[in-house]
């Protein structure tokens, strides 16, 4: 529900469920952890809250354009 949704909350998907099982898995490598989806709707799911560091949010996101640029 629209309502229900969270600003904080980063939802996105990858192209395929392979692909997004090889993200997770490669994301938990780097020390990323609660990438998974809600368990309903599946999907990668990144918190932003604020007691997350920028670089954190940083590092993020340098692991995701590198793991597009690999995968794409």
């Amino acid at each position: 529900d629209v309502n229900s949704r969270s600003l904080m909350n980063l939802t996105f998907r990858v192209k395929d469920e392979e692909l997004e099982k090889k993200f997770l898995a490669e994301a938990k490598k780097e020390g990323f952890v609660g990438l998974n989806g809600h368990r309903s709707v599946g999907g990668c799911r990144a918190s932003a809250y604020n007691a997350v560091p920028y670089e954190a949010c940083k590092a993020l996101s340098q692991f995701m354009v590198s793991f597009q640029q690999a995968n794409s």
